[in-house]
């Protein structure tokens, strides 16, 4: 994966770790964002605000001091990614610890493109959502 798109991808979990909206805001200007539908949180939605209306501002809500850490980010086709993590917090009903993998494609700098699979039965247990 060349180092443009590997940096593009690791700065969108790196800005949603430190809070930076600013920076997701554009990095995500106008993202086509596909969040799993077995997810409280699941649907299409397009362009940082209704991703940070719909996702990001519902799930500071639900998880206390939330994560989604990569552990490893691959090249996939020309234009994409896929990173594997696991989201981790503190929700209503236990520890979060679910298993993620996001398909990312980046094109000029930016992200086009989401699509995140996710074990959305464990998630819904550790949030009781």
């Amino acid at each position: 994966m060349t180092d443009d798109r590997a940096g593009t991808v690791r700065s969108v979990y790196d800005a949603f770790a430190k809070g930076d909206m600013e920076a997701l805001a554009t990095l995500l200007a106008d993202t086509e964002w596909y969040e799993a539908e077995g997810m409280p949180y699941g649907g299409h939605y397009r362009g940082f605000q209704k991703i940070a209306a719909n996702v990001f501002g519902p799930i500071a809500g639900d998880v206390e001091n939330f994560t989604a850490r990569p552990d490893e980010i691959l090249p996939l086709g020309e234009d994409r990614a896929i990173a594997f993590g696991t989201y981790r917090g503190q929700g209503s009903a236990g520890e979060v610890a679910a298993p993620f993998a996001h398909v990312w494609t980046v094109r000029d700098g930016k992200i086009a493109r989401f699509v995140q699979y996710a074990d959305s039965h464990l998630y819904r247990q550790a949030t009781g959502l």
